[in-house]
């Protein structure tokens, strides 16, 4: 690192041209406040090209106030060997080299030119040539000779500055470390990459959520061009239907129809053939079978004439044996009566008769009701046996007149089965109240059949919505039904609702709001607990086979009741005749006495009378045998003429409707083949051919098939409000494109940002090093300056991670000794005022020491501000102890020992009034001897 030796300026502020000595390790700067003590700071950083003060004053600001058009600064610094041998300014060997700087004004602007000679070269010397630098190419060689950006950061402290680094915070302090090492550069592009590839991620997010709405917007297009790709297609098969396929099947149905006609026609003709031979057979056969009818009716009428003559005897002698036979059981009955009458109380016969025959008429309605009852179980039992149920005369009042309407509809108990009979009761319990619910095929028939419901007045629910089951919570009444088809939609979530519970008991251990039930029907809810359970099945085939056994059962009994109703009413006749009888026994006696000789005459003829009528019967009994065998074969022959007539006459009929319809047939036959002609006619050759035609009667057997497919067709685009604008096809495309493209440039970003952030951490966190090395490097000066001030330093190395949060919460933790009294941090309000500055210088100073390069400069404005003596001697032997150059300023009201570790004193004075250029800097220098001599 170069020292300086010697400061030329010319038309500097308002100096007109003087020149310094500057070959001293301390040189002070005294003079009053606006005597130019910072300008002459301010010179030599313009010199060095150091910018970066933030303050308002630059080097056109000092040019300026003179009015002149040009300025020099020029310093001969020292090119002295480091420890390797190496010059600062190499290939320059010598061992001084001149620094200068040239500004002149072109174009209205002030610009600046640089130039690094060897040795000591005079500004006239190098106004007439030489290699002028730029400011960029300038700072690379001052670099190269030891100016480091660190150097030239703390070089650009502004006045007072210094003594406050002390009061810098640990993150502040490491910062400026940073800062100083040219750390903080790095990091700053590494936060900035950061911050842009936020930036990029936000970009690729609002990237993303344009691609959604991109996606969604091409979503919605495509679904318009499918619209329209099925309405075109829609109408292209209507088209294609209405165009070609109609036509072509109304050709193939004529051909059918005419090949199928051909054969009938002929069928007919031979069927018309067989029915005239037979018709011939028929017509021989009954002129054979009428003579033989003729020889059956005189037979016929002759054996009639015999049965009637058998008659005539046959009466006459039942009449007689009959007479006599009911004379005699009239003497018996009135004998008996007689002989019962002693014993008979009238009044008890009279009671016994009337209430014999009221309960023969009680037993009679007791059967009437019973018959009744037997042809409703029969009923019920064929519709059961059948696999139906038993309907109650209001519902099937209803679904007959839904039946009517064409209302589709099915019963809930034809669709609940129970899978589990140990829970049969339970389910029935619960669903005994829905056991007429109507549940509606199709939603669209709800509106008709509620309002037959209304006029009905049908009191059971007709259910429209149905929804399939969904998977039932275990434990639930849900678990054990099974559903044939979709029920109502909140039926099963009525029955999951329900929890199975073996007991009550298991049941009060639920939740409060849980409903639950027991096998035997015990039902818990909201409202309350409460028995349902009861013997009535309505839903499952275990229903029907039980109502089955009950209607058997009850059929049997009722059987049982009818035999023994029967056998009672057999004894009640008995027994009311009987007292009847012996009502009537009264007058007996003297009838007997009357009659008594009729009586005995009736007896005695008897026998004679019925051998009479018994061979008058026979006869008579033969007699009607002959003609019931002459007349039945006569009815025979009859039956058989008479079915010979009708089957001739129906021939006849059926011959004649043959004739007529062979002439209908044949006529439109002729018709369909003309139609057929003329309609092939006008019809293209490819579509008329024959296996055309059979290929299209295969896909569409008849035109009803097409129009109701028409039909169909004419709904769907009615009702399906089609796209119908053919832009859409390349809406779509472009949509898609856009999405394609803004998809592929989202996958590049984002590949490109992970690269991207990838690069940035695992540089950052190699850079991690460098910063470690830096914090390293100051501590390592900061303990070697404390050892050269009798200070103790610690210097706590900061936590340095690859993360954001982290390193922007890093910090250096610096603690001081003083005279061995305890250790005290950088502001903890515990030092003095002289311990705070020598706190700042040395973390000021630790910021320029390089071992590699030793030597350098430093410019401090004013460091023994508000030090008593003792300090400054202290602060004074601290910076001859360090081997840098010293350039500081101070004020002239000042304490004169701050002039002890001075080698140079340099003073500057006020521009006079009335003068245009200020005085030269006056020069003091120590000599050997410890005496300052003027210059």
């Amino acid at each position: 690192m170069f020292e300086f030796r010697s400061l030329e300026v010319v038309h500097w502020d308002y100096w007109q041209r003087f020149q310094l000595p500057l070959d001293a390790s301390v040189i002070t700067v005294v003079g009053p406040n606006g005597s130019g003590k910072t300008t002459l700071l301010d010179a030599l950083r313009t010199l060095l090209a150091i910018e970066d003060r933030d303050t308002a004053r630059d080097y056109k600001t000092y040019l300026r106030h003179n009015g002149k058009g040009y300025a020099w600064l020029r310093a001969v610094v020292s090119n002295r060997p480091d420890r390797r041998g190496g010059r600062p300014f190499f290939p320059i060997k010598d061992e001084a080299v001149t620094l200068a700087c040239r500004i002149r004004k072109r174009g209205g602007d002030w610009s600046r030119d640089y130039q690094i000679v060897a040795g000591d070269v005079p500004v006239e010397a190098l106004e007439q040539g030489g290699e002028w630098l730029g400011v960029r190419d300038y700072r690379v060689r001052l670099a190269g000779a030891g100016l480091t950006r660190a150097i030239c950061r703390v070089l650009t402290l502004e006045q007072g500055a210094t003594d406050k680094l002390c009061q810098l915070s640990p993150r502040e302090l490491l910062q400026l470390v940073f800062d100083v090492f040219e750390d903080k550069a790095v990091l700053d592009d590494y936060q900035r990459a950061r911050s842009e590839q936020f930036d990029v991620e936000k970009e690729i997010g609002q990237l993303r959520l344009d691609l959604d709405a991109l996606h969604v917007r091409l979503e919605s297009a495509k679904m318009d061009v499918r619209s329209y790709e099925e309405g075109m297609a829609l109408r292209n098969q209507r088209q294609r239907l209405q165009a070609e396929i109609l036509p072509k099947v109304e050709l193939a149905e004529q051909r059918a129809a005419i090949e199928g006609a051909r054969p009938r026609l002929t069928g007919l003709r031979r069927a018309q053939r067989e029915r005239e031979r037979q018709l011939t057979a028929l017509q021989a056969a009954d002129v054979g079978a009428a003579a033989l009818r003729e020889a059956l009716r005189q037979e016929l009428d002759a054996a009639r004439a015999r049965a009637r003559e058998s008659e005539e005897a046959f009466t006459q002698a039942r009449d007689l044996a009959r007479d006599a036979e009911r004379l005699v059981e009239r003497r018996d009955g009135l004998a008996r009566l007689q002989a019962e009458r002693g014993a008979a109380d009238l009044d008890a016969l009279s009671r016994a008769v009337e209430q014999g025959r009221r309960r023969q008429a009680e037993l009679k309605l007791e059967a009437e009701h019973d018959r009744r009852r037997g042809e409703e179980i029969a009923a019920q039992l064929a519709a059961l046996s059948g696999g139906g149920r038993i309907v109650e005369p209001f519902e099937r009042d209803f679904r007959a007149a839904l039946e009517r309407e064409g209302i589709v509809h099915r019963v809930l108990t034809e669709l609940v089965e129970i899978a589990d009979p140990q829970w049969a009761v339970a389910v029935e319990a619960v669903l005994a109240p829905y056991r007429h619910l109507i549940v509606l095929e199709n939603p669209k028939h709800a509106r008709t059949a509620w309002q037959l419901g209304e006029s009905m007045q049908y009191r059971h629910f007709v259910v429209a919505e149905r929804a399939p089951v969904e998977r039932a919570t275990r434990g639930s009444l849900l678990e054990v039904v099974r559903f044939s088809a979709d029920p109502p939609a909140w039926l099963p979530r009525q029955l999951d609702r329900i929890q199975r519970v073996a007991d009550i008991e298991a049941g009060s251990r639920l939740p409060k709001g849980q409903d639950w039930i027991t096998a035997k029907g015990y039902l818990r809810e909201h409202r309350g607990g409460r028995h349902i359970g009861g013997a009535q099945q309505h839903f499952g085939a275990g229903a029907r086979q039980a109502r089955l056994a009950e209607l058997r059962a009850e059929q049997s009994r009722l059987a049982e009741r009818a035999r023994a109703r029967e056998a009672e009413l057999q004894r009640l006749r008995q027994q009311v005749d009987a007292d009847q009888s012996r009502l009537l026994g009264l007058d007996a006696a003297q009838e007997l006495v009357t009659r008594a000789a009729e009586f005995a005459d009736a007896a005695v003829r008897l026998p004679e009378l019925a051998e009479a009528a018994a061979q008058a019967a026979a006869a008579l009994a033969q007699a009607r045998a002959e003609v019931e065998r002459i007349g039945e074969r006569d009815k025979a022959e009859g039956i058989a003429a008479a079915e010979r007539q009708a089957e001739i006459r129906a021939l006849e009929r059926e011959l004649g409707e043959q004739r007529q319809q062979i002439a209908a047939e044949r006529a439109a036959l002729a018709q369909r083949i003309l139609d057929y002609r003329r309609k092939r006619a006008q019809m293209p050759p490819a579509w008329r051919d024959a296996a055309t035609l059979h290929a299209i009667r295969r896909d569409y057997p008849s035109v009803v098939v097409v129009k109701h497919e028409l039909q169909g067709i004419d709904d769907k685009l009615a009702r399906g409000g089609f796209v119908e604008d053919e832009a859409c096809v390349p809406l779509r495309d472009k949509i898609a494109a856009d999405h394609a493209e803004l998809e592929a440039t989202l996958r590049r970003r984002e590949a490109h940002l992970e690269r991207a952030k990838r690069i940035t951490e695992e540089a950052r966190g190699a850079y991690l090093n460098v910063l470690r090395a830096t914090v390293r490097r100051y501590r390592k000066n900061l303990a070697a300056l404390g050892e050269l001030a009798g200070i103790g330093v610690d210097a706590e190395l900061p936590e340095l991670a690859n993360d954001d949060v982290a390193l922007a919460q890093a910090g250096l933790t610096v603690r001081f000794d003083f005279d061995r009294k305890g250790w005290i941090g950088l502001d903890d309000g515990e030092a003095s005022g002289g311990q705070q500055v020598m706190k700042s210088l040395l973390l000021l100073v630790a910021l320029l020491r390089d071992e590699d390069q030793p030597g350098g400069f430093v410019f401090i404005d004013e460091p023994f501000a508000h030090l008593d003596v003792f300090n400054i001697e202290k602060v004074g032997r601290f910076l001859r102890a360090t081997d840098a150059q010293y350039i500081l300023t101070t004020p002239i009201t000042h304490n004169l020992n701050v002039f002890e570790p001075s080698d140079l004193v340099l003073a500057t004075s006020k521009r006079r009034g009335g003068s245009a250029w200020a005085e030269p800097v006056a020069v003091l220098k120590r000599d050997r001897r410890g005496e300052a001599e003027a210059a």
